[in-house]
């Protein structure tokens, strides 16, 4: 108790700084939709899977809407204030939690599915929103949904961690689908653009349809590889990865054009090195045995720190053997800062000082 009352002022400074600031807003489903269609609430693509709720489980969402069954709050983030002009886009306000009902809603309105499944309302099954009754079209119309709206001046990784708390949705978003809602700015459009260079993505094994691309794994990859290797670099990451990953996020989403431009180029520089050097496999993992060394998988983030730290140090002519790397393996303490909880603040400083002895 004595400890709580010595830290009671910081944590009253701390309730203050993080105390956020909502206003509760009921809208018509009229309205929302018209909104949507705007794209002043964005149901953003930027974090949303591929994947959506099946038309089954969307046309029950319906069905309790025009039976007034409650359904759960949705949560919105104000990105712009109404007071402020924007220049890019008319889109002021995300979609933190509820962001798959919505799309449901918004997709019946604009008749992209029929209505199946119905089990109390049956006689609307094949029924698409223009085969609807005018009465039930005003009643979807006229009902209201309740939304939590947060204020536009809560900074990013206070909403980082609200999204996370309020990520309730049937299939759970990941931390840089999260990053991509809350970190708006042109560096997030640099990390998509460069997640879909060829020998990258052929390097860290990612194909178009696989769960790693869905969970926008690859993007985190070059968010990371940015992350250690940039300014301060890993230099100055204390814990919490992925706290440090958002807050590097909306770093870098503030540097002007020419720096990313600059980014950009050592990125592509350091891939196309690597896969000179290395080939298709230059982030495996391998375990040191007798006679050699074995391939326990093909690719390993942690590996991938190492790897790519290093070469982008390097100039475009500087010859590697992939060899002197892969001996790495037989180093105990190598070995082990690539095992177990990789983002350890120590095991990241040691793969990355052993990565840069090969090199020296």
């Amino acid at each position: 108790m004595s400890t709580l009352k010595n830290n009671l002022e910081a944590i009253q400074q701390k309730a203050k700084e993080r105390t956020v600031k909502t206003q509760t807003i009921e809208y018509d489903l009229e309205t929302l939709v018209k909104k949507i269609k705007k794209g002043i609430i964005k149901l953003n693509p930027d974090y949303q899977r591929n994947h959506r709720w099946p038309d089954a489980f969307s046309s029950r969402l319906i069905e309790s809407l025009i039976l007034n069954i409650p359904i759960p709050m949705i949560y919105i983030s104000q990105d712009v204030d109404v007071d402020d002009e924007v220049d890019d886009e008319g889109a002021r306000y995300s979609v933190i939690d509820g962001q798959q009902r919505l799309t449901a809603i918004y997709n019946f309105f604009e008749g992209k599915y029929a209505l199946k499944d119905l089990e109390v309302l049956s006689e609307l099954n094949s029924s698409y929103h223009s085969d609807l009754p005018p009465f039930l079209t005003r009643r979807l119309e006229e009902r209201t949904i309740r939304c939590l709206r947060i204020d536009s001046t809560v900074d990013t990784q206070v909403k980082f961690d609200i999204f996370e708390r309020l990520n309730s949705g049937s299939v759970k978003l990941e931390a840089q689908e999260l990053r991509n809602a809350t970190c708006r700015g042109p560096f997030k459009e640099l990390i998509k653009k460069l997640a879909k260079n060829s020998k990258f993505t052929e390097m860290s094994k990612l194909t178009p349809d696989s769960s790693r691309v869905k969970k926008m794994e690859d993007e985190e990859l070059v968010l990371r590889f940015f992350a250690m290797t940039y300014g301060t670099g890993y230099s100055s990451y204390k814990g919490q990865f992925k706290k440090f990953l958002t807050e590097k996020m909306e770093e870098f989403n503030k540097l002007p054009i020419t720096e990313l431009a600059s980014m950009e180029k050592n990125f592509l520089d350091t891939m196309e090195l690597i896969h000179k050097s290395f080939g298709t496999k230059p982030f495996a993992k391998y375990r040191a045995t007798e006679a050699s060394t074995e391939e326990m998988s093909q690719f390993n983030a942690a590996v991938f720190d190492a790897v790519t730290y290093a070469f982008s140090t390097l100039g475009p002519n500087k010859e590697l053997l992939h060899e002197d790397f892969i001996n790495l393996f037989k180093d105990a303490e190598f070995f082990e800062s690539v095992e177990g909880s990789v983002n350890d603040v120590s095991k990241t400083a040691t793969r990355i000082r052993k990565a840069m002895e090969v090199i020296k």
